[in-house]
């Protein structure tokens, strides 16, 4: 026999039942593959929905559009539109920024062009120079206070930095004497105008939440715009807006952070769900210092708000919500496994060319003794 011709098979008859029962495990496996993504997209949506309806027990909406229509309906609704130049609070959560809150974040309330504003400066336990610091402030239409004990933030860093903020700003807010409601960060600074030009088109529109673009300076020199209306995640913050003080009852808390969301953002997006009157203003109205934000997550404590509402109610249902989305994630993986297994004998039998080392594939074959 020549070099170029190809060696006899002694056994024709078994490689072909062989190239056949691959081919059929194979199809075999493609078809469990399809079926085992169809499963997880399946097990993927029951999670997000899931999740989904812990997010909306969490928040109760319901109970939010209640408060809401007795807000509109109570004898001081309007007051925040009719006075002349209303009092506008502005609330500074704050940890350890001593300079940039100094420097920047209050004198930019405090030069606003609409001329009847406090600022309120929440300490997020912060340290004895800080209020020190704002203390000497010389501005009477200045305040600090501060809470007892920091957070408590997430053990982990990413949910931590989605609350941080939280208990400073909820605080500000409920010391806040003010018809409207301006957040600020402490290494952030209002645009002159920002408190002014909101408030004329809040008032002007019937608007119970107002806000305009974030302008952004970023590490290396360069600037951008952030602000879309309709509000959306990434383009509308707390602090380029100012929003009725009646709307206090949607008060921030830690929980949105276990939902993967922003505390801002939560806030906003629960708003817009339950129906409070947005708008927004084609002009920047803050500008933003991302540069000064290195700290890991756990280490901050000023700059973000969360919003969610207390789990107060409903808590059987919140549990077995719970247990579902467990329940859910535990098949997921399974499911994940099994499909990764069956993969990896899939290859093994490509890669095989001895009928020795595919017999115990055969062997498992439904239908057939195992020997």
């Amino acid at each position: 026999m020549s070099a170029s011709e190809p060696p006899i098979d002694p056994h024709p008859q078994a490689s072909s039942d062989l190239a056949h029962r691959m081919q059929e495990l194979s199809l075999r496996v493609d078809l469990l593959d399809e079926r085992g993504a169809q499963r997880h997209a399946e097990l993927e949506t029951q999670l997000r929905t899931a999740l989904l309806a812990l997010e909306l027990i969490h928040d109760d909406d319901p109970g939010a559009r209640r408060r809401l229509r007795l807000l509109r309906a109570g004898e001081h609704y309007a007051e925040a539109f009719i006075q002349p130049e209303p009092l506008v609070s502005v609330v500074i959560p704050t940890w350890d920024r001593v300079d940039t809150l100094i420097e920047r974040s209050i004198p930019s309330a405090l030069s606003q062009t609409h001329p009847n504003i406090e600022v309120i400066v929440v300490g997020d336990a912060s340290p004895t120079r800080v209020e020190q610091a704002v203390a000497a402030f010389p501005d009477p239409r200045v305040a600090f206070h501060n809470l007892t004990h920091r957070g408590p933030y997430d053990d982990d860093h990413y949910r931590s930095w989605l609350a941080s903020g939280t208990p400073g700003l909820n605080a500000g807010v409920a010391l806040a004497s003010g018809l409207w409601i301006a957040p600020l960060g402490d290494d952030d600074e209002f645009e002159p105008n920002h408190v002014e030009l909101l408030l004329d088109e809040a008032r002007k529109r019937r608007l119970e939440f107002v806000y305009g673009r974030g302008r952004v300076l970023l590490p290396d020199g360069r600037e951008t715009l952030l602000g879309e209306f309709p509000p959306r995640l990434t383009q509308v913050g707390l602090q380029a807006a100012v929003y009725h003080a009646g709307l206090r009852f949607m008060e921030l808390e830690l929980g949105h952070a276990l939902f993967g969301k922003p505390n801002d953002w939560g806030l906003v997006h629960r708003m817009m769900r339950v129906g409070v009157r947005i708008g927004m203003v084609d002009q920047t109205t803050v500008v933003y210092h991302p540069s000064l934000r290195a700290q890991t997550p756990s280490q901050e404590g000023g700059n973000e708000q969360s919003a969610t509402r207390p789990v107060d109610q409903q808590p059987s249902r919140i549990a077995e919500l719970s247990l579902r989305a467990s329940e859910l994630e535990r098949s997921l993986d399974e499911e994940r496994a099994l499909t990764s297994d069956l993969y990896r004998r899939l290859e093994e039998v490509r890669r095989s060319r001895s009928w020795r080392l595919t017999a115990p594939l055969r062997r498992l074959r439904p239908g057939r003794r195992q020997t």
